[in-house]
């Protein structure tokens, strides 16, 4: 078996540091950005491996060069069918890690600078089509309100249509984050960067949160609760995405039956972009 080398000991060292310790630490990071970390890295290292030659103990600095990273994208695009959007991500994922190496071996800081210097790849963006007012009542007529899970669906419906946030925003909505009782009721969105945001919500949204609310975490709320959580951790464990797409192609399927309007393979992200369609639903659809 080859004996390692010293420097791929200490870079292998600073990637189990990245994944394990440095990335779960910052806050801002959701489940799935660690996962698109630790599957690029892997990538990269199978990459040097079979492409390359290089074998894990025998990792150095010169292996995240600037050409050698290039010819990984190619090698995504031509070997792995990748599309420009997903390379683009892989590209972020190794960047962060680079910048973190970078910051703990300064002789690495010009891995990180070099990597910077890489051109995107050239995205063509989906228009992602909306769905007519008939539609939108549709989908939100078919959960099952005699069930917890019909009416815990239904809000969080409501909830991602009332504000557009980003479905892991949602998700990562702790219940002191949201003001219902305020003069013009809002939730405090905090984003990529740390980014804070108030957004309004309107009023039979509110309405629905409440009784929610009431139904999910009692009169009283603890403040570090997760306003959506897992059946299976409990009030400090957020719902997944997974989960909640899960959930959401369910609902569109029925919906669909009634209404072919409504897209079967539906998933939270595409919620974002209703919510205008949402404003114009009539309150009766959720009186």
């Amino acid at each position: 078996m080859m004996k390692a080398t010293n420097e791929s000991i200490i870079i292998a060292r600073h990637i189990n540091e990245f994944l394990n310790e440095y990335v779960p630490s910052q806050k801002i990071r959701s489940d799935h950005t660690l996962k698109s970390y630790q599957y690029a890295l892997t990538l990269y290292i199978g990459f040097l491996e079979t492409e390359k030659g290089i074998s894990p103990e025998r990792l150095y600095g010169g292996c995240f060069s600037r050409i050698i990273i290039e010819e990984w994208l190619l090698w995504l695009m031509e070997h792995r069918g990748c599309s420009p959007e997903t390379c683009n991500n892989r590209m972020a994922s190794l960047r962060a890690f680079l910048k973190y190496l970078g910051s703990r071996e300064i002789s690495q800081l010009y891995l990180s600078e070099d990597a910077t210097k890489i051109q995107r790849k050239k995205e063509v963006r989906k228009k992602v089509k909306g769905m007519s007012k008939k539609a939108v009542q549709v989908l939100l007529s078919v959960p099952d309100l005699s069930t917890k899970v019909g009416r815990r669906d239904l809000t969080l419906m409501i909830i991602i249509y009332s504000t557009a946030a980003r479905i892991d925003e949602i998700l990562s909505l702790k219940t002191d984050q949201l003001h219902l009782n305020a003069e013009k009721p809002n939730v405090t969105i905090i984003g990529k960067g740390r980014k804070i945001r108030t957004l309004y919500i309107l009023p039979k949204a509110v309405a629905h949160l409440k009784k929610y609310l009431k139904e999910f975490h009692g009169d009283a709320p603890n403040a570090e609760a997760y306003v959506f959580y897992s059946k299976n951790t409990g009030i400090y464990g957020k719902m997944s995405q997974p989960a909640v797409n899960k959930q959401l192609k369910k609902h569109a399927r029925s919906a669909h039956e009634i209404c072919d309007e409504v897209p079967l393979d539906l998933h939270a992200h595409q919620l974002r972009h209703y919510g205008e369609c949402f404003k114009m639903v009539s309150e009766s659809t959720y009186s």
